[in-house]
């Protein structure tokens, strides 16, 4: 039995609602939403963003030629997509009642220039993070293992302590390689997932076994 001290959260699908995204910006250039989110996940673009090799201005860059978009440069592209994420008030409200209780960290895969701002305009709480690993920063993503080890090493504790909660069954279950626990979020019954989080985690002797 292991006692848990350090609590992984991930961002895009828990402590936001990203199901919108790209909404924003195919609507005020009158693009196919389809066809546009079939071109972020066409090439390496999107891998290449992902591990902070290119920034999203870089793909917006891209997008502007790909489909022959007019008055598009000063567009803030990134500051669009961040708009159309919805905070999780019920995810927001567990982290804050976490934190009296555990070290707090985040693992994402994330793009440059993200973070300050998402915290700056509620996407995600603002807490004292103890640990904040973004792919775009380390040049690895989940479910990778090098990405899991340098979050280990940055909870300074036995992989056994650490639990991290996502939405992406391969992101668990790479977590769950590294020998972390885990909980996968349900998005279509996000009260539940977190009422049951808080009987895990919140009650007086908090035990798992890996």
């Amino acid at each position: 039995m292991n006692k848990i001290k350090f609590i992984y959260f991930d961002i895009g699908g828990v402590m936001n609602d990203w199901s919108n995204y790209f909404k924003t910006v195919t609507r005020k250039f009158n693009i196919p939403h389809k066809e546009f989110v079939e071109f972020w996940h066409s090439g390496d673009d999107s891998t290449s963003m992902t591990r902070g090799i290119i920034t999203p201005e870089d793909f917006w860059k891209e997008a502007i030629n790909k489909f022959n978009l007019k008055s598009a440069e000063d567009f803030d592209f990134l500051e669009s997509w961040m708009g159309d994420c919805k905070p999780r008030k019920e995810v927001h409200s567990l982290v804050h009642k976490l934190v009296n209780k555990y070290k707090i960290g985040i693992i994402s895969n994330i793009y440059k220039g993200m973070m300050p701002r998402l915290i700056e305009i509620g996407i995600v709480p603002d807490v004292k993070y103890s640990a904040v690993v973004l792919s775009c920063d380390v040049g690895f993503k989940k479910p990778e293992k090098e990405i899991y080890e340098i979050a280990t090493k940055k909870a300074g504790m036995k992989p056994s302590g650490i639990f991290l909660i996502d939405d992406r069954r391969d992101f668990a279950k790479g977590a769950e390689s590294a020998g972390w626990n885990t909980y996968r979020l349900d998005e279509k019954n996000i009260k539940k997932s977190v009422e049951k989080i808080e009987k895990i985690l919140l009650s007086d002797e908090t035990y798992l076994s890996v």
